[in-house]
Formats: structure tokens, C-alpha cells, sequence
């Protein structure tokens, strides 16, 4: 599947980056600490993923925590400028 359909569907949850792979957030499983992402390269390359779920807090009172995966490219969710898609769909 191409993958501007894909985009379409499910959008990409990094900050805009410069690299060819893309995660979108399918659902999350909390009792699991982690979530369900599609991850996709290309055309050729996709796959679903249980990743566990970025650690980091945001700093100041309200300590909002980062909506993407541990290990992750790039700046934590408050950190971008564009607005982005919400943790919870």
C-alpha cells in the first residue's frame, strides 16, 4: 500500500523529521505501558508494533507526558511546533 494512502488512514505522530519512517498511533494498551503503532517505509515496508511508551514528562506543573514511543527521533510531542494529533483518538 502506498504510502500516501497510509498517511491518509493513519498520520504519521513524529515531528515533522527528515527520515523515510513513519509511526502512526493505532490505539493505546495501558495496562501494558506501551501502545499499538504502525510503522511504514515506503511502499515497501510496513508492519504493526506494541511499543512501550516514551518515558519522558514534560517540565513545569502539568507534566504532560510524551505522546510517542521510548526511543524516539527527533523532539517529545510538547516540544513541536505543528499542531499534532492527540495521544487518544
Amino acid at each position: 500500500m502506498p504510502h500516501e494512502h497510509l498517511d491518509r488512514v493513519v498520520p504519521c505522530h513524529l515531528p515533522a523529521h527528515e527520515a523515510d519512517d513513519h509511526h502512526g498511533l493505532l490505539t493505546e494498551l495501558d495496562e501494558y505501558g506501551a501502545a499499538l503503532w504502525l510503522r511504514w517505509r515506503g511502499e515497501a515496508y510496513v508492519e504493526l508494533a506494541v511499543l512501550p511508551d516514551c518515558p519522558a514528562v514534560r517540565p513545569g506543573l502539568d507534566g504532560d507526558g510524551c505522546c510517542l514511543f521510548a526511543g524516539h527521533v527527533e523532539q517529545h510531542t510538547w516540544e513541536d511546533t505543528r499542531e499534532t494529533a492527540s495521544c487518544t483518538r
